[in-house]
């Protein structure tokens, strides 16, 4: 069965609305973006488009490349200390010349959307309520529970170990009482590790790279990678090789991408109620 994500984006976005349109106030999501990224750009442009349709305000701050940390941090204190303001995202990724632990830890945690500041991932580890889970994580556990896909007790593997996706998701499926394995670039073995898994997890950032030798005939794919090669988009899994061989998996676009975006704002919705 292949998961679309599309699909669930579009039952849930007009109650999303309906919910904004309660507050007896507007909220402000910021987006603060450093230097030109065209990837970063088409993702800031899908959040501006969703902000449209669900009436908040999103704004969009574009720094050039050359800006100073202190001049960041300026930035996103002024943001943290506007009582119109109820998340503040940096879009990744931002120069090397910055502190990006630094940057990211000077948002407030309660507008942290993202939930990349430190404080929001002692959040994450010690199920406060308080909460801003990654909004990629979010969807993914989106996909699995109105798929009605298990995770108790399944065995679940997640290639990728990043502080946005892969770390997250992992923590947030051990919470729901799965056996997770996190690999990575170091991981031995790769191939026999991945066809053991219930649930297999991709946020690798290689195009195409899970071929049908990766996979077992039982296993649910969730692809979270995004390609741009010729002939189209794709995934960190190659989709058309294993479709047919795996019981579940994700397209690439139309799968996890369109509850990342909608998971955002049910953030930013939760933000604004608190």
């Amino acid at each position: 069965m292949i998961l679309f994500g599309n699909t669930i984006k579009d039952e849930l976005l007009l109650k999303l609305k309906e919910e904004f349109s309660k507050l007896s106030f507007i909220p402000q999501l910021v987006i603060i973006q450093i230097g030109q990224n065209p990837a970063s750009s088409v993702y800031i442009n899908q959040k501006k488009n969703m902000g449209l349709f669900l009436g908040v305000k999103v704004l969009h701050v574009l720094l050039h490349s050359e800006i100073t940390e202190e001049e960041v941090l300026e930035v996103i204190e002024n943001f943290n200390n506007d009582e119109e303001t109820f998340g503040i995202i940096v879009q990744l990724p931002i120069p090397e010349n910055l502190n990006k632990r630094k940057i990211l830890d000077f948002i407030k945690p309660e507008k942290d959307l993202d939930g990349l500041g430190s404080i929001q991932s002692g959040f994450l580890v010690t199920k406060n309520k308080k909460v801003f889970i990654p909004a990629t994580t979010k969807g993914i556990l989106k996909i699995l529970d109105y798929y009605k896909i298990e995770t108790k007790g399944k065995n679940i593997v997640v290639v990728g170990r990043s502080n946005l996706v892969g770390l997250p998701t992992a923590i947030n499926l051990i919470n729901r009482d799965a056996t997770v394995t996190i690999c990575h670039s170091y991981t031995q073995n790769l191939e026999e590790i991945t066809k053991k898994a219930d649930i297999l997890i991709v946020a690798c950032g290689k195009p195409k790279f899970i071929n049908k030798y990766f996979v077992n005939s039982k296993q649910t794919i969730i692809d979270v990678g995004i390609h741009r090669l010729e002939g189209g988009l794709c995934g960190d899994v190659d989709f058309d090789e294993i479709r047919d061989v795996v019981s579940n998996i994700t397209p690439v676009p139309g799968g996890v991408g369109p509850l990342t975006v909608f998971s955002l704002f049910e953030s930013l919705l939760d933000a604004s109620k608190r």
